[in-house]
């Protein structure tokens, strides 16, 4: 079978919006194994050293951005600088051919911390 070759003329960009709950559940997100004490419930990656290493590691189609835009929170899909507060590393992949919103994240959520009660 040939190798089937980029066409621009079938090229479609797609964009989604989906709630924190399927955004779960659909790209099942690793958690930070560098540090235990991570934002979004374990979940977030820092934006230097070995957790930026790590990030950067990773194929841009399992790597989301968490940033604040207008005050708002927002999860988008792919590798973002401006405005970031860190990444999470999905294991499933996404569409790297368009644009994926995470909606529903409150400050309350980034902050939430899991505490090891051991």
């Amino acid at each position: 079978m040939p190798a089937k070759e980029f066409n621009i003329d079938n090229y479609q960009y797609t964009e989604e919006t989906i709630n924190f709950s399927q955004w779960l559940e659909s790209y099942q997100p690793l958690p930070n194994t560098f540090n235990s004490a991570a934002k979004l419930s374990g979940l977030l990656y820092g934006t230097s050293g070995p957790e930026w290493e790590f990030v950067m590691g990773r194929s841009s189609s399992n790597i989301w951005s968490v940033f604040e835009e207008d005050g708002q929170l927002k999860i988008k899909n792919g590798y973002q600088v401006r405005g970031r507060l860190g990444h999470v590393i999905s294991n499933r992949m996404h569409n790297a051919h368009g644009t994926i919103m995470v909606s529903g994240l409150s400050h309350e959520m980034l902050a939430h911390v899991i505490l090891d009660e051991h």
